[in-house]
């Protein structure tokens, strides 16, 4: 594993090298193929990704029932957070789109660790917190200027 590119990952932003090595510990490496399924929408969830290598698109089903592109994510993004914190099935479909290596943590795992290590879970958990507003944040933007074109 490269710690240097790990380091720079928001969600491992202030993380000791010996605290990154316990994450990697809990976590499990897995690679994908080109138009590979990593999440289905709905499927049951509990588990988080970062993206150590690769380009992912994430799909939204629409009330046609067609997958509508939501956005495209790259090496050091982080996507099922929601579904880690909250055990709920995965909110949108996550695709590779070129050969993708992610790092994933499963909620049992992260439970487990807010009880062994809570001070881990903790800076850990911040770090979610921040990624899930600099999204909200963005959706906000985004309803924003749509309201705005629909307006005109």
């Amino acid at each position: 594993m490269d710690l240097e590119m790990i380091r720079s990952v928001e969600l491992f932003e202030g993380l000791k090298d010996k605290e990154l090595e316990r994450i990697f510990q809990l976590s499990k490496e897995t690679a994908y193929a080109p138009n590979a399924t990593i999440v289905r929408e709905g499927a049951p969830g509990g588990m988080l990704h970062i993206i150590l290598e690769g380009k992912v698109e994430v799909r939204k089903r629409a009330s046609g029932g067609e997958e509508k592109p939501l956005a495209s994510l790259l090496q050091g993004a982080v996507f099922g957070e929601m579904s880690l914190l909250d055990g709920y099935p995965f909110s949108a479909s996550v695709v590779a789109m070129e050969d993708t290596r992610t790092l994933s943590m499963f909620r049992n795992d992260f439970m487990n660790l807010g009880e062994s290590d809570p001070g881990l879970a903790f800076k850990v958990t911040v770090n979610l917190l921040n990624i899930l507003s600099r999204k909200l944040r963005k959706t906000n933007e985004n309803l924003v200027t749509l309201a705005q074109i629909r307006g005109r």
